[in-house]
């Protein structure tokens, strides 16, 4: 769905495609390319999705702005918990180590060098092997590079190398940026 004011979604409550209550939209991000544009949502789960599906988990759940079926007073998805819940717990390899998207999502991600680039926040939801995961850029590297705030940026799943208290990737800032400028017009 096309949304014209996203920052009037936020706090409004989210139910799935059966009516579930799922949460409340909590951030928005701009999407990075015209692949996938728009926006991406993070949503606040209530106790009893945290409980039934996210194990308790208090990080935001990502999902695309084409996951909206409408909006009213409440946001309806076109999509069930259940359908969320299998890329939320969908694991990947991440340099030496398997990891979920619950295991990578609100981790500070750093360059080779260990020079902070932002913070991880969304995945892509492909049926097989993610191609791209979405990092909110640190407001100091869009002051320096001209670019707007609030942006997601996605990376390959190959370029992490490290996962631990921190995401740590095998490109620097420079390589980064030249890569989104190539792939994305960033």
């Amino acid at each position: 769905m096309k949304i014209n004011k996203p920052f009037k979604l936020l706090n409004k409550e989210v139910y799935d495609i059966n009516g579930i209550a799922v949460g409340f939209i909590d951030k928005i991000w701009n999407s990075w390319n015209q692949d996938h544009p728009g926006y991406f949502l993070g949503i606040r789960t209530n106790v009893n999705t945290k409980k039934r599906y996210f194990r308790g988990s208090n990080k935001l759940i990502p999902i695309n702005g084409d996951h909206i079926e409408y909006i009213i007073d409440h946001i309806r998805l076109n999509i069930t918990l259940d359908y969320l819940y299998h890329f939320w717990n969908k694991t990947f390899r991440c340099g030496c180590a398997i990891c979920s998207t619950n295991d990578l999502i609100e981790k500070t991600v750093y360059d080779k060098n260990l020079s902070r680039i932002g913070v991880f926040f969304a995945t892509l939801e492909n049926p097989g092997p993610s191609s791209h995961f979405g990092i909110y850029i640190d407001p100091y590297h869009c002051d320096s590079w001209n670019s707007t705030y609030n942006t997601l940026m996605p990376i390959p799943s190959n370029f992490i190398s490290i996962v631990q208290e921190i995401i740590i990737i095998d490109k620097t800032v420079v390589e980064l940026k030249k890569y989104w400028k190539e792939h994305f017009n960033f």
